[in-house]
């Protein structure tokens, strides 16, 4: 097997940068109403964790990589997301209201969607492919 030396225009050192969504993917959102955030932005601390969420995040930073949240959600809840990230014990590097370039995205609404097992094998695979060991 070959090593990859590039993934999604990035060329691949040890560590990646790894891009999460929040909505659906780490938080159950479904309890929060998001036409209420903007007059009440302290509705975001409604949504819960998903299950074997934080435990697969933590092993991504304790490993080093780039953690960065990102979500579609507007600039005015940026504090509140933040404060529930926190809140929750979600280590990270920084968070984007937006999409950006990262070497891997993990996301609900992508067509394989979001189980934290899945993710774990296919960072596992990709770890052998650009030669680290997680």
């Amino acid at each position: 097997m070959r090593k990859l030396k590039e993934l999604n225009g990035f060329s691949l050192g040890k560590k990646l940068t790894i891009a999460i969504d929040i909505d659906g993917t780490i938080a159950d959102s479904s309890g929060v109403d998001f036409r209420r955030v903007s007059r009440k932005p302290d509705e975001i601390l409604k949504a819960k964790p998903i299950k074997g969420a934080l435990k697969a995040v933590k092993r991504l930073y304790k490993e080093g990589h780039t953690i960065v949240f990102y979500t579609c959600r507007n600039y005015a809840s940026k504090l509140m997301t933040m404060k529930w990230l926190k809140k929750h014990g979600f280590p990270f590097h920084h968070l984007e209201m937006k999409k950006f370039v990262a070497h891997v995205y993990i996301d609900d609404r992508a067509i394989n969607g979001c189980s934290w097992k899945r993710i774990k094998e296919s960072l596992e695979t990709l770890s052998i492919l650009i030669g680290t060991v997680t």
